[in-house]
């Protein structure tokens, strides 16, 4: 149910209540909202109300329908608050008590510009001077004088939210457009130019700036057409083009008129889309397309096949999100609301989609369908949604009742490999890091790689594991990134699902036979099962967990295990972390994307029975050069590779080179 707010030039204001989807507007009976004025066209506008939103469509009247002093020539959206001029009437749409008191603020704010365009809009239109005779440029009646008057004084003057009208049965021609305000006896006043009718634009009205002083409501170029320009968290922003702005709105009243011809219902209580169902929204689409064509709805230079294919991939499949997730060129997509669809291809190009989802409810189908695919439908009142799709992309999904609306990341696995000697090549750790790592992997010594930075702790992680002996049968269990191992039997598992299927992953592929686990995402659910296996005797763990610095990992790593195991405290969440691991490192990638080891630490318990790293390598940035250095302190960890016939040169970790 809304209510529309009218309000006459002369004539008081008043309400009309309806509680169906669409109503017609026009001067004759038989409209919904009936507007008996002569400037008012028999059937005028239509407006539509969708969950929530509000379009309204010209039907090619004589003087057509403005939003905001704006002409609008395709179906442009409008929100409350927004002023609709049809005629010598000026139309708002309420939905609630909130509306009303928004909208008497603003008009207490706006009343005296607002007097002084409904004054100048009920004058007479100014006109050219009259051929001799007084005939009009069609030979019909005597054309009217204008009929001027002054603004009061210390006001500026106001022009007209519309150009200039007729009577929509009049035979004669329209009056001539530009004509200059003449000067009349009164107070001083700027001649004003009489703004002409807009060329179509394909822009919705409610996306342009609400008009201001009168030398702004002039028709606007299309540089002038604000487009919606989000934001993006690393600071990059891209802007919607005019022409996607229309392709918007556009895809937006179709699938509302799909809506209408057809019971849209199923796609509500089911992901699955019945064959049946489909043929009649691909056969609606495609007629509705030709429709709106016919009705004005749709710009020429829009492809109505590509249209109907948007709104039949929006109802029966993924929206935007489908061409995406094919294109090996895009590595993330981002659903910030329904209109606010960004992706990320190679090279860090960001891209807006040329057809978004046109609403809420769309991107709800899309999450329930994600989540259908990867195996795991939604469960009822999921708001945190996480999945792993088969193609190996990740779905972070935030939605009712946690938020308002549904915020929807998608990260497809990016391929991680390298060796420990292209990390020496590349100045990320130096040689004698290299060694004493390598002498951990074959040590079968746990190791803890924390990362900032995407793909940091999996790019050593990879490194790693390839240093292992090729004998090894090693599982990769990992999310996002794919841990590329170059020796070893490798077999690899997703760690994407939750509760006790992935906590039994690790068990399982302990059973399997694996020799050693690559474990690249420590935090999540299997991640901690593998904490769980190194308590039980098990070596030759390599763990990645994503933070800024090995101490904050430390820090989260211990309440993650606080939360998955209820009850236990936090210094037993560190002794077990202190005592699972034997070595610690830090990594992360620098702003021009390049890596550098920051700190390998024997890992210790504190007297509070907090983990600790204790430094044995360190790296030193001085003027930007970068250099790396031994603290001089020899782990602990000698001793027991000496004892597995692994021995260390102590020079290695003394500084005199």
């Amino acid at each position: 149910m809304f209510t529309i707010v009218i309000s006459e030039k002369g004539g008081a204001e008043r309400r009309e209540t309806f509680e169906k989807g669409e109503i017609s507007v026009g001067r004759v009976q038989g409209n919904d909202l009936m507007l008996p004025k002569g400037n008012v066209s028999k059937h005028h506008a239509r407006l539509l109300c969708r969950d929530g939103r509000f379009i309204v469509t010209d039907l090619k009247s004589t003087n057509g329908t403005y939003v905001n002093g704006r002409k609008t020539s395709q179906a442009t959206i409008v929100r409350e608050g927004d002023k609709i001029y049809v005629g010598d009437f000026v139309l708002r749409v309420e939905t609630g008590q909130g509306a009303s008191a928004l909208d008497s603020g603003r008009a207490d704010a706006t009343a005296p510009r607002a007097q002084a365009v409904l004054a100048e809009a009920s004058s007479p239109a100014p006109s050219i001077a009259p051929p001799a005779g007084g005939a009009s440029p069609a030979g019909g009646a005597p054309a009217p004088q204008p009929s001027v008057h002054p603004p009061a004084p210390g006001r500026a003057q106001e022009l007209s939210h519309y150009p200039l009208e007729r009577d929509p049965d009049s035979e004669s021609a329209p009056p001539l457009m530009g004509a200059v305000l003449p000067q009349v006896p009164g107070p001083p006043r700027v001649p004003q130019t009489v703004a002409p009718r807009a060329r179509p634009l394909g822009v919705p009205a409610s996306l342009a700036r609400a008009p201001g002083p009168a030398t702004q409501l002039r028709a606007p170029s299309p540089a002038q057409i604000p487009a919606r320009q989000p934001a993006l968290a690393d600071g990059v922003a891209r802007r919607e083009t005019r022409k996607q702005s229309a392709r918007r709105v556009a895809l937006i009243t179709l699938v509302d008129r799909v809506a209408d011809v057809v019971d849209l219902s199923p796609l509500e209580r089911s992901a699955e889309v019945d064959v049946t169902l489909k043929e009649q929204i691909e056969r609606a689409a495609r007629e509705q397309a030709k429709a709106m064509r016919a009705d004005g709805e749709a710009p020429e230079d829009l492809d109505l096949e590509q249209l109907a294919a948007d709104a039949v991939r929006e109802l029966v499949a993924l929206g935007p999100i489908g061409p995406a997730l094919e294109d090996e060129e895009v590595s993330e997509i981002h659903v910030a609301r329904s209109d606010s669809v960004i992706v990320r291809r190679k090279g860090e190009r960001i891209v807006l989609p040329d057809a978004p989802f046109t609403s809420e409810e769309a991107v709800a189908r899309a999450v329930a369908r994600l989540a259908e695919q990867a195996g795991e439908p939604l469960e009822e009142g999921e708001g945190v949604v996480e999945r792993c799709l088969p193609s190996g992309a990740l779905l972070l999904a935030i939605g009712p009742p946690v938020s308002s609306g549904w915020v929807v990341t998608l990260r497809k696995r990016r391929r991680i490999e390298g060796s420990l000697e292209d990390f020496v090549r590349a100045g990320t750790m130096s040689r004698k890091m290299a060694d004493f790592l390598l002498a951990c992997v074959r040590a079968r010594a746990n190791m803890l790689v924390v990362g900032a930075g995407p793909g940091a702790a999996s790019a050593l992680l990879s490194a790693l594991a390839s240093a292992a002996p090729a004998a090894e049968r090693i599982a990769v269990i990992q999310d996002e990134d794919e841990i590329v191992v170059a020796e070893g039997q490798v077999f690899a598992l997703r760690a994407g699902g939750r509760g006790p299927q992935a906590d039994r992953l690790v068990a399982a592929a302990l059973r399997l036979g694996a020799d050693r686990l690559v474990i690249g995402a420590l935090g999540s659910a299997a991640g901690l099962a593998g904490i769980d296996a190194i308590g039980e005797g098990g070596d030759g763990v390599l763990a990645g967990y994503a933070a800024p610095s090995l101490r904050h990992g430390l820090a989260r790593l211990a309440a993650r295990l606080c939360l998955a195991h209820p009850g236990v405290s936090t210094a037993t969440a560190h002794q077990v972390i202190a005592e699972s691991f034997d070595i610690g490192i830090e990594i992360s990638r620098s702003a021009g994307g390049g890596l550098r080891i920051q700190r390998i630490a024997e890992l210790s318990r504190t007297e509070a029975n907090e983990a600790a790293p204790r430094d044995l390598f360190v790296s030193n940035v001085d003027g930007g050069t970068v250099s790396f250095s031994v603290t001089d302190k020899t782990p602990r960890l000698v001793q027991d590779l000496a004892s597995r016939g692994i021995q260390l040169d102590a020079a290695m970790f003394t500084s005199n080179d």
